[in-house]
């Protein structure tokens, strides 16, 4: 029983007056002091940060009752304190245990769960805490603050406010409180709240955090910063609030005052993978991308090997860090497979989570054959994405601007420059490109935030006359992107495109004269796109999109001659199409603990009509014009799991349902999905997957069904229809810190429609083999090798001159430089062994060809992340050669992935 004396003063202790409630329970005599008195006064002086005297009082209570359970309760909190999760849990399991109705002993294990990352369960013994005292506000407040936490958002701003009902003179209810507005994006009640706990605690440091977090959400980085390094000042031992001073010094281009902030957060709490997060992004922007790998990949560490990034509180969410370009931090280093297996991973733990799908579409960028898969899991990222300042670049939407490519940091991507703060402001980013063959292109985008509302104005430019006759192309797109917070809960989106395409002949065929001097293609496209992100829970979300699409394609000439009539006749033919239609698409997401579910589905119409003109030559004859009509349709549904096995093993199956439409071709199937993953152990993983696809007709070739099975790619450039089937193996390992290998192998076995007067399956293969080897022998330096190896084969022989067997190696080899004062180099030399095979009856040549081509690169970062100049040179040697690209198996044709003609580039990225 608690004497009357300790009554008053915890009256007073939750009235707010903490110092006359300690000055009372002085006043009792060493003789009436028992158990109960030392686990008050202990608890008193742990929230003024008295620790070594508040120990010296628990260890007093447990030697007058070894079993109380307030004091094990106390001693756990201090264990979470001290970064002793394990212990903590241990304590405050026992405090349960003797005490099973103490609402202290549930929070006290709220906390210690908390700190092992288990929030779930955190969360459950918060709300055991609050069934046994409802009229708690230290209960609620701590509900409330777990509920945020996971992103209950709504349940936890009832909570909040529970709590400063309850305890209205109790500092913590109302920082708690103002943290739930934050999460609103109500920053006026959230500084309210938080000048009211500063009013009622000026000690208190987390409310000084939140107040900062609020005045910098408007737009006042400086004084939002200012009241963060109060917080620091009160609490300087605080982990979390170093991270985010290092945030904010991040924000004001502070360097190296925000890498020592990270640093210090890193030392004061070793097993929190927040500050290793931050400094990962923050080395990456100062051209120390190997750092930054090692930074990155022990945050994965700490956060039980999960690649999903943010904050362990979310006091803000991180919104803007998750947005960054985590796939820069590869890209720059060359490890583009080791980024692919993160991304896959991420995704495979969460499948709602935005940055994870903008990780794997920054990843696929750099992977042929891809733009699919690209452009639908940067279309998932916008959808999944909560209000933000990333810029929204016209070119990423497009599959087939065939723009020539960099590489590591010499091409930038714009959400490298975005800030670790969302707040109120605007951006302009901005990127030029000049270079060989009068090629020259820029991309501008204008961005803005304000508070529930964003948007992204952008204009992209880029045109070349190529390397030989007729093979230039000028692309224009102007894109026009808003988004809007209706509620914490549900993000609505809009989008228009506009895009002009002019190009000649970019095919590049193994007999080097193979092309057409005069045929065209041009393209103008309209494109409206609506979508939006409903979230029924933390972890469940439905997302939705409707594109309507207005194309407009020309093409040709294109000739062809017989002498079937003993004398040569020449047929020319110019083709035009226009097309208008819609695709609807939905999809839901839910994560559990040990599988996740995600069921979707799709719509797809489009009107065509087109007209085929003949012109012959002599002119015996005019040739009606060719006139078609038809409407291309397709439906699909799918429904995938990820069923988890312990933490090393995890499963996918899925299932979906085609069913196409397209002139003469109509078909439907259902395609399986299986795929593992194994982590045989921490640095070892193996992975497997078995799948069939349908290609299915898409505006603007995206779509939100799921891109990758275990790591593999199932939405390649095919044409509509093409039924594929994959099979894949590969293994990763992580040897050392510096060093990574790894392969894989897989075989797509393709039916391919071929549309004639009747429509026939036309079958081919595809080999896959791919192994590589990273290593990062020392800080500024980082090398690269992969083995890239594409097996072709037409099982029955089509066009008489397209080739019916194509072998493909490629070994590109990188070495990376980066050096201290912004400086980087690349030098990358790439062996090719190319066999190319056309049936017996073709007039064209085949045979083999090898060849090594250099590239190379040099560039600087301009000082405080301004942007980057580079100068880049491609077959540096001016290499010629004989190559067999891939455009003749592809729906729409894209620049080769080597050229035979030195290319160089100048390339500058800026930001204000």
């Amino acid at each position: 029983m608690l004497s009357a004396d300790v009554n008053q003063s915890l009256a007073l202790f939750n009235d707010g007056q903490t110092t006359d409630a300690l000055v009372r329970l002085e006043s009792i005599s060493p003789g009436n002091r028992d158990a109960n008195f030392y686990t008050c006064r202990a608890a008193m002086r742990l929230h003024v940060g008295r620790i070594a005297h508040a120990q010296s009082d628990i260890e007093h209570a447990l030697a007058m009752n070894a079993q109380n359970s307030d004091a094990l309760a106390l001693k756990a909190v201090i264990a979470v304190v001290q970064n002793r999760a394990a212990e903590a849990v241990d304590m405050a399991r026992q405090a349960v245990q003797h005490r099973p109705r103490s609402a202290s002993a549930h929070i006290a294990l709220s906390y210690a769960l908390q700190a092992q990352f288990k929030l779930s369960e955190a969360l459950d013994a918060a709300q055991e805490a609050v069934v046994q005292a409802p009229g708690s506000g230290l209960a609620w407040a701590r509900l409330a603050d777990l509920q945020l936490s996971v992103g209950a958002l709504d349940k936890g701003v009832r909570a909040a406010r529970k709590a400063a009902e309850l305890a209205p003179r109790t500092a913590h209810a109302h920082t708690i409180l103002g943290f739930a507005h934050l999460t609103r994006i109500d920053t006026r009640k959230a500084r309210e709240s938080f000048n009211e706990a500063i009013g009622l605690d000026s000690a208190a440091p987390l409310p000084r955090l939140g107040l900062g977090l609020a005045v910098i959400r408007d737009g006042n980085l400086e004084l939002g910063r200012s009241e963060i390094e109060i917080a620091a000042g009160l609490d300087p031992g605080n982990s979390l609030i170093r991270s985010y001073l290092g945030k904010a010094y991040f924000d004001e281009k502070r360097d190296p005052q925000d890498g020592q902030q990270f640093e210090i957060a890193k030392t004061l709490d070793p097993n929190d993978p927040t500050p290793w997060f931050y400094d990962a992004i923050r080395k990456q922007t100062v051209n120390r991308p190997v750092e930054a790998l090692q930074d990155l990949q022990k945050s994965i560490e700490l956060n039980d090997n999960r690649a999903i990034y943010r904050s362990r509180l979310q006091l803000d969410e991180d919104l803007a860090s998750r947005g960054t370009s985590l796939a820069r931090i590869y890209d720059d280093l060359g490890f583009e497979q080791l980024g692919l297996i993160e991304a896959s991973r991420s995704l495979d733990l969460d499948p709602g989570n935005h940055s994870a799908h903008r990780f794997l579409s920054d990843i696929y960028a750099r992977l042929p054959r891809h733009e699919i898969a690209r452009v639908s899991e940067l279309l998932q990222a916008q959808l999944l994405q909560p209000i933000n300042m990333n810029p929204v670049q016209p070119s990423l939407s497009i599959t087939d601007l065939n723009v020539v490519a960099g590489g590591g940091p010499a091409e930038a991507s714009f959400n490298e420059f975005t800030s670790m703060f969302e707040r109120n402001r605007m951006q302009l980013t901005g990127s030029g490109l000049f270079g060989s063959n009068k090629s020259i292109g820029e991309e501008i985008v204008l961005s803005g935030l304000y508070n529930f509302m964003s948007f992204s104005l952008g204009q992209f430019h880029f045109e070349t006359d190529g390397f030989r006759e007729n093979n230039d192309y000028k692309h224009d797109i102007y894109d026009v992107f808003a988004q809007a917070a209706i509620s914490p809960s549900l993000n609505i989106q809009a989008e228009f495109r506009h895009r002009k395409t002019d190009q000649g002949d970019l095919d590049l065929n193994f007999i080097m004269e193979d092309f057409s001097s005069e045929e065209r293609r041009t393209v103008e496209q309209d494109t409206v796109r609506f979508g939006g992100r409903l979230s029924l829970h933390p972890r469940s979300h439905f997302i939705f999109s409707l594109a309507h699409n207005d194309f407009d394609g020309k093409q040709g000439p294109t000739s062809s001659t017989s002498t079937d009539y003993g004398f040569a006749l020449t047929t020319e033919t110019r083709q035009e199409v226009e097309e208008q239609g819609y695709q609807v698409e939905a999809r839901y997401l839910m994560t559990l603990p040990h599988f996740d579910l995600t069921v979707g589905g799709g719509y797809y119409s489009t009107d065509s009509d087109g007209i085929a003109s003949f012109e012959l030559t002599p002119p015996i004859a005019q040739i009606p014009d060719d006139k078609t009509e038809f409407t291309r349709k397709h439906q699909n549904v799918y429904a995938y799991t990820k069923p988890t096995f312990g933490s090393r093993v995890t499963t996918t199956l899925g299932i979906a349902y085609d069913s196409l439409e397209e002139d003469a071709l109509d078909m439907d199937d259902w395609s399986p999905k299986v795929g593992l993953e194994w982590n045989l152990m921490d640095n070892l993983r193996v992975r497997a997957a078995a799948f069939k696809t349908i290609k299915r007709a898409l505006i603007v070739d995206q779509t939100i069904e799921p891109t990758q099975v275990s790591g593999f790619n199932q939405l390649f450039d095919d044409p509509n229809g093409t039924e594929a089937r994959r099979y894949g193996i590969g293994l990763d390992v992580h040897l050392t810190k510096t060093l990574y290998i790894g392969g894989e192998v897989s075989r797509r076995d393709l039916e391919v429609p071929v549309q004639n007067d009747d429509v026939i399956f036309q079958d081919e293969q595809e080999d896959l083999y791919r192994a590589y080897l990273y290593w990062t022998p020392f800080s500024s330096l980082a090398f690269s090798s992969d083995f890239y190896m594409e097996k072709f084969k037409l099982e029955e022989e089509g066009d008489v001159n397209e080739p019916i067997k194509v072998d493909t190696v490629s070994v590109p080899i990188s070495l990376n430089y980066f050096g201290p004062l912004g400086f980087f180099g690349k030098f990358s030399p790439i062996f090719i062994y190319q066999s190319v095979e056309r049936s017996a009856g073709s007039s064209m040549e085949d045979g083999n060809e090898s060849f090594i081509l250099v590239n190379a690169t040099i560039g600087f970062r301009l000082p405080k992340r301004r942007g980057i100049v580079s100068l880049e040179a491609q077959n540096l040697f001016d290499k010629k050669f004989r190559f067999q690209d891939d455009n003749f198996r592809k729906p729409e044709p894209t620049s080769p992935e080597f050229i035979p003609d030195r290319v160089i580039i100048g390339r500058v990225t800026f930001t204000f």
